[in-house]
C-alpha cells in the first residue's frame, strides 16, 4: 500500500481559501473513480508548524498501485472553474507551486 501525498505552496494569508478548493477538487477525484478518500490539511500560520510549512496546503490518499495519470485509459474528470481558481491562490515566487510526495506503507 502507497500514501502519496501532493503539497501546494498557497499565496500568503490564502491556505484556508486554497485548501477549500482543493476539498473540493479532491471530491471531484473521488467520484471519478480516480482515487480513494482523499484527506485535505492546513496551516495558515494559526498553529504552530515550522516556518517553511506556513501556507501550505496538503492532499493525502492511499492506493494499491502507482499509476501513470497519463496512461491511454485514464480519463482526467472536469474541475470547471475550480482548478482554474485554486490555482490563481498559488505561490509561484520562490521554487515550485506543487510537488507529489510518495510513501510505502508498512503492514503490521
Amino acid at each position: 500500500m502507497y500514501t502519496i501525498r501532493r503539497v501546494y505552496k498557497a499565496k500568503s494569508g490564502q491556505a484556508r481559501n486554497a485548501a477549500l478548493l482543493l476539498r473540493e477538487i479532491a471530491d471531484i477525484y473521488t467520484e471519478s473513480g480516480q482515487r480513494s478518500k482523499c484527506l485535505v490539511y492546513y496551516n495558515g500560520g494559526t498553529l504552530p508548524c515550522p516556518k517553511e510549512e506556513l501556507n501550505r496546503v496538503y492532499m493525502h490518499w492511499s492506493t494499491e498501485i502507482i499509476d501513470s495519470p497519463y496512461r491511454p485509459d485514464n480519463d482526467f474528470p472536469s474541475m470547471g472553474e475550480t482548478y482554474k481558481k485554486f490555482n490563481e491562490l498559488l505561490d509561484e515566487s520562490n521554487g515550485p507551486k506543487t510537488w507529489v510526495e510518495f510513501w510505502e506503507e508498512v503492514k503490521s
